[in-house]
């Protein structure tokens, strides 16, 4: 009998996600590349997760995330800049960083927000199910902003089509709860530790490629 190989893309809701890391894992407070890991190495864990094994493809890697101002935080955008060319780098193929400017309020003193990162996210992983580009998508987010997203995919196509992942700890439990409910990983401080990647991507150089 040949085994059925899984399409499976993730979706990855990075600034949710990378802080949902420094919660989760006593992270917070410390320098700021705690927290950081590689997208590709973790996609893969998904990929063969739910007990696919070796038969879990990964044929997508997109991680969503805010983009600083190149003239309002050139130390930002320098830094975001280089750390999306090192996830490129790990799989130019598969690994996509959707970046979307930051909104920046009139008042200086207020921080930049993300507007728009969970829909545009959300659309993305809608459209792979729908046009057939993966047969599993996987969204890791803790935004239940995200949730009528997988649902959807649920619905439209079937729950297998879609599964969540969150990082998990005894004081961290964080996630998507849908309706019906899809497959959750719940990732343990110990894959985090196994993909982590702690540089600060704001001291590598003046170069952003």
């Amino acid at each position: 009998m040949v085994a059925h190989t899984y399409r499976v893309a993730v979706f990855i809701d990075w600034q949710n996600v990378y802080k949902g890391a420094r919660e989760a894992f006593g992270m917070l407070g410390q320098s700021s590349e705690q927290g950081n890991f590689s997208p590709y190495q973790l996609a893969r864990r998904l990929a063969a997760g739910n007990d696919r094994g070796a038969d879990g493809e990964l044929v997508l890697v997109e991680i969503h995330r805010g983009l600083p101002s190149s003239s309002r935080d050139p130390v930002g955008f320098g830094a975001n800049r280089r750390q999306s060319a090192a996830w490129m780098r790990e799989n130019p193929e598969l690994v996509i960083p959707r970046l979307r400017p930051l909104r920046y309020p009139e008042d200086d003193s207020e921080e930049p927000e993300e507007k728009g990162i969970d829909v545009q996210l959300a659309l993305s992983a809608v459209e792979a199910a729908l046009l057939n580009k993966c047969e599993v998508a996987v969204i890791f987010s803790h935004d239940t902003d995200l949730r009528p997203a997988v649902e959807m995919i649920s619905r439209i196509t079937r729950p297998s089509h879609v599964e969540t992942a969150a990082w998990i700890s005894p004081n961290f439990k964080k996630r998507l709860r849908t309706r019906p409910p899809v497959y959750h990983h719940a990732l343990p401080e110990s894959v985090f530790r196994s993909v982590a990647t702690p540089v600060n991507y704001a001291y590598l150089g003046d170069n952003p490629n």
